[in-house]
């Protein structure tokens, strides 16, 4: 029985109050670094950042090497405040991720309230609408002053991430700090913190060790220099705490003198190859190498992949006697090495045992899935090369992660698998990409990976027990590529071929219905969708049930029974309350029959709210998904037309038209979309200023019009040229009836399409929604 992982590592980030596990925290991240022997006491450099109270925000920059942990740790040990800590790693590219441990850095407190954490891996845009401002909330409600370090956070380089950080920003208190510490400036817009004065910067040269502090460096790692020697040799180093240690170990050495030291060839791969691993025993030798595989090291772990029993005791060995391996939590529990060393460490590995360097990440893998961190494991079977066994992972785990918010992991998971060979190889993840990407409105993309399921030729049942040929009618109902007669024969096909517990069976039961609907069955329909939202329920299937339920309020309300359409209405948004999920563009439908609902009680005002909110959604709803593009888009074209907004009806009538050319064998869908066609032919156009004229490439520009960013950023970000960037720009101030990027920015904030500018103006946190 493996062992588990203490429970200070690893904690339920939403198993608070009842609620549902999102994902795993690694709790050594959260914890400011403790007290090393043998370092040098910064105090200079301490003074600074303690004199530096006026400045909201501190950024250190500096190469690996220079001590900016261990100086922003001695500052924590001298500063009355409270010091919340967040040491960052590239896992940390997913914004349900990085935010969830910004909140629990807070939250050491108590203060931060569940419904944070909820709203941060919540359904759809609940991140955004309700998890960020919660969180900024949160941040600029506190009444006693923090610091807040963000550590490496040069890993991260996620733009949702880098976004999110970005509105944080403004609702840093006076008298609190954010501090920025990493390999490069983070790139967050600081040069206007930097021109407002509220920036304390520190860089290498601040960093660097004076001609005193390098002698007490020296003399700690057992080098006994003259005043004068320890100068020679910090001019030499410049003041890098880590030369200067390097310069010490290769010293004490003996056969140098301090005079003729060399650092260019031997600060960092040349000198502790020949020097220091020449002289460790060889069995500390072979741990040093083969552990060099691991980012963050336990005994337990240490054991497991090297196939001893000792390994703690060598770890707290290494502590004591060597500086390059850093304790990770106060009870010395977790290490890792200096980046430096273990990369040197890595590379001497790969030269003098490189067919060892597969079996340890296997070892690894196998630990880490074992002890409930089946993301860790993931990385470490692709660095193993175990592409068997990181399928079998990404294919177990892409639900649940998925369902909990974590939607940029998972896509990274599947970008692995990007290659038609590959996807023909694994088609149980081809499968899962095809509605990843049909849900995400990405239409090339879910085709191309439809295209490797159909051309599998994997034979054996699938990971929930059911044979291949079910997962691939799934898709093929999905996408509907022929028609909605053909729909429903997969689907059918499917959902009778599927096993009961199947992840899939709530999704086929769905699109049997919506298939019946839209030949014109709905009596049967109504039976069917029923049992699709019962099956979602059940099976934890979110968007299932979102549309589901919406498809009997809208049956309902075509009935006439405002108040059963209300009823199924309220079932539908409670999917929505209750769960974590990155589905959301099937949201749109919800804010349809929402909006329809409101114009039918004489809620002109709800109705306008739910219309604007399912602007954002626009741009993902493409013919990946013909049947729910064109059907919401005509749904919402309705409500336009009965709030006389004619302009918005046609423009969503045009996209619908789009998408039919391209899909043309969507039953009643042909229909309703003439009848929406010729109610538009009877009335006058008209000029109600509503965003729903903005085209999906406008709506993908306008949050980024927000940001600091340049045209030239924004059309990089975008994979477009600058000219294009400004021409839609041109055409959304005119839409928006504004004249420059700033009264555009403030009439889309009116209009509840963008979250207002967070580079440049504050934004309201202390709202809820």
């Amino acid at each position: 029985m493996p062992q588990r992982i203490d429970s200070r590592l690893a904690r339920s980030a939403t198993t608070r109050k009842g609620e549902s596990r999102a994902f795993e925290l690694l709790r050594s991240k959260l914890d400011v670094p403790p007290p090393r022997p043998g370092l040098v006491e910064r105090a200079g450099l301490v003074d600074r950042l303690s004199g530096g109270h006026n400045c909201r925000f501190v950024s250190v920059v500096a190469p690996p090497g220079y001590g900016k942990t261990t100086a922003l740790a001695q500052w924590a040990a001298r500063d009355d405040r409270q010091f919340a800590w967040v040491s960052l790693d590239h896992r940390d590219n997913d914004p349900a991720v990085l935010l969830t441990y910004v909140a629990e850095a807070l939250n050491a407190d108590g203060t931060v309230e569940p419904t944070v954490f909820k709203g941060l891996t919540g359904p759809g845009d609940s991140l955004w609408a309700k998890g960020l401002p919660r969180l900024g909330s949160a941040l600029a409600a506190r009444r006693d002053p923090l610091v807040l370090v963000l550590d490496d956070v040069h890993e991260l380089e996620n733009h949702d991430c880098l976004d999110a950080l970005l509105a944080l920003l403004p609702h840093v208190p006076q008298g609190s700090q954010l501090v920025l510490s990493g390999r490069t400036e983070a790139r967050l817009g600081l040069a206007k913190l930097r021109a407002d004065g509220e920036l304390l910067e520190l860089g290498p040269a601040a960093l660097a060790l004076n001609d005193a502090e390098a002698r007490a460096l020296l003399g700690a790692a057992g080098l006994d220099v003259t005043e004068a020697e320890a100068k020679a040799l910090n001019e030499h180093a410049e003041g890098w705490a880590a030369g200067l240690y390097l310069a010490a170990l290769s010293l004490d050495g003996g056969g140098s003198s301090p005079t003729s030291f060399g650092g260019d060839d031997r600060f960092v791969t040349d000198y502790l190859r020949s020097e220091e691993l020449a002289r460790v025993e060889p069995a500390e030798l072979e741990f040093l190498l083969r552990s060099a595989v691991l980012d963050r090291m336990s005994g337990p772990l240490c054991d497991a992949v090297l196939e001893r029993d000792d390994s703690a005791r060598m770890l707290e060995q290494l502590e004591h006697a060597n500086l390059f391996v850093v304790a990770l939590d106060h009870r010395r529990l977790w290490f890792r090495y200096h980046h430096l060393f273990r990369e040197m460490l890595q590379a001497e590995l790969e030269r003098r045992e490189p067919e060892l360097v597969a079996s340890l990440n296997r070892r690894a893998a196998s630990w880490w899935e074992a002890n409930g961190q089946p993301e860790i494991a993931i990385e470490y079977s692709a660095a193993a090369g175990d592409t068997d066994g990181q399928a079998r992972l990404v294919t177990a785990f892409a639900f649940p992660f998925y369902r909990s918010g974590r939607v940029t992991t998972v896509e990274r998971w599947l970008e692995a698998f990007d290659d038609s060979a590959m996807l023909e190889r694994y088609p149980a993840i081809a499968v899962f990409g095809v509605w990843m990407h049909a849900l995400r409105g990405r239409p090339d993309a879910a085709e191309r990976w439809a295209l490797a399921v159909e051309a599998s030729r994997v034979e054996g049942p699938m990971p929930d027990g059911s044979p291949f040929e079910a997962w691939a009618a799934s898709v093929r109902a999905l996408l509907c590529a022929k028609g909605v007669e053909q729909m429903q024969i997969d689907a059918e096909l499917a959902e009778s071929r599927l096993t009961v517990a199947s992840p899939w069976r709530p999704s086929c039961v769905l699109l049997q219905g919506m298939a019946v609907l839209f030949s014109g069955d709905l009596d049967r329909a109504e039976t069917i969708l029923d049992q699709a939202a019962e099956a979602a329920v059940a099976g934890g299937a979110v968007w299932v049930g979102v549309v589901a339920r919406s498809q009997r309020a809208l049956l309902e309300l075509e009935r006439g029974d405002l108040a059963a359409a209300e009823s199924e209405l309220a079932l539908a948004r409670a999917f929505i309350d209750d769960a974590s999920s990155g589905d959301y563009v099937v949201t749109a439908i919800l804010l349809a029959v929402t909006a329809r609902v409101a114009i039918a009680k004489g809620q002109g005002a709800r109705a306008r709210q739910a219309l604007v909110s399912a602007q954002r959604m626009r741009p993902m709803m493409t013919h990946a998904l013909s049947w729910f593009a064109v059907q919401a888009r005509l749904e919402l074209a309705k409500a336009h037309l009965a709030l006389s907004d004619t302009r918005g009806a046609a423009v969503l009538y045009h996209e619908a038209e789009d998408v039919l050319h391209r899909r043309p064998r969507l039953g009643t869908l042909v229909a309703e979309a003439e009848d929406v066609r010729l109610k538009l032919s009877r009335v006058a156009p008209q000029s109600s200023g509503w965003a729903s004229t903005l085209t999906a490439a406008e709506l993908r520009l306008l949050p980024l019009l927000t940001t600091h960013l340049s045209f030239r950023e924004i059309a990089e970000r975008l994979f477009v040229s600058r000219n294009t960037v400004k021409t839609q720009a041109i055409s959304v101030y005119r839409k928006l009836d504004s004249s420059s990027r700033s009264e555009a920015i403030d009439r889309a904030i009116e209009l509840g399409l963008v979250d207002a500018a967070p580079a440049s103006r504050a934004v309201d946190f202390t709202r809820s929604g």
